[in-house]
Order: structure tokens, then sequence, then C-alpha cells
């Protein structure tokens, strides 16, 4: 995970039922070697331990998107394997 992955996935976990969570940020093409410091991200995948009641991970998706300013369609949040 990258400093700002680590950084977000530390915000969620504050959410309660959350547990441990991982994230991963997906980024636009870029053109360019000024664009590529300016990479803008396009959607985010979440993976949390408590993500398997329906209420966490409507949390955590709304947290993302509104953390992050992406649409409803741009955040998956799936429950961690092994999660009890």
């Amino acid at each position: 995970m990258t400093s700002e992955e680590k950084r977000i996935a530390g915000a969620l976990t504050q959410i309660q039922g959350a547990g441990e969570v991982r994230v991963t940020l997906y980024y636009a093409e870029s053109g360019g070697a000024f664009a590529a410091a300016q990479r803008q991200i396009t959607g985010a995948l979440a993976v949390a331990r408590g993500a398997g009641s329906a209420a966490v991970r409507l949390r955590l998706t709304e947290a993302l998107e509104t953390l992050l300013g992406l649409s409803p369609g741009s955040v998956l949040v799936l429950e961690m394997e092994g999660s009890p």
C-alpha cells in the first residue's frame, strides 16, 4: 500500500465495526511527466474485516466517496477473507 492508501485505511479503521481495512486506489491514465505528478483518483477498493455487515459496508462506502470525491459506482467495499 502507498502512504496515501495507508492513511485512508487508518481513517477507515476508526469506523465502528470496520476492523482491519486495506485500501487500493485506482488512478486515471496520465499523459506526460507533469500530469503523472497530479494523478486523479478514479476508483477505490476497500477490503475490511467488518464488511460482512451491510451497515458497515455502507458506512465505509460513504466515507470513501466523501473523502475521495468519488461517485458511488467508483467505490467497492468487500469483506476480508477469513472474517468471522
